[in-house]
């Protein structure tokens, strides 16, 4: 069953959030995830918490996937460099 990681984030350094947009979608493909969605998030619907202004949803086959993608030797340095591009909240969802 698919698994999902959803991505909360706001943009704090547009240069280097683009320098690392084709890093982190290398490492995503060569760990078999693939983008479903990456743009603003257009209206809260429900609760008391604001979201932030981007939202990402990545699919991957496995949870398994998923978490060998998170915990990847290729996706490690973006995780740190992400730092000082983005405001960012992280899940994974498994759709078992």
């Amino acid at each position: 069953m698919p698994a999902y990681v959803h991505v909360n984030l706001r943009i704090k350094d547009a240069q280097r959030q683009a320098a690392l947009a084709p890093r982190f979608q290398a490492a995503l493909q060569a760990a078999g995830g693939r983008i479903v969605h990456f743009g603003p998030v257009v209206e809260l619907l429900e609760g008391d918490i604001e979201p932030l202004p981007v939202a990402g949803i990545f699919e991957f086959a496995t949870l398994a996937d998923a978490m060998a993608f998170y915990r990847s030797s290729e996706y490690a340095p973006i995780k740190v460099e992400r730092d000082a591009a983005q405001e960012a909240r992280m899940f994974v969802v498994d759709a078992t």
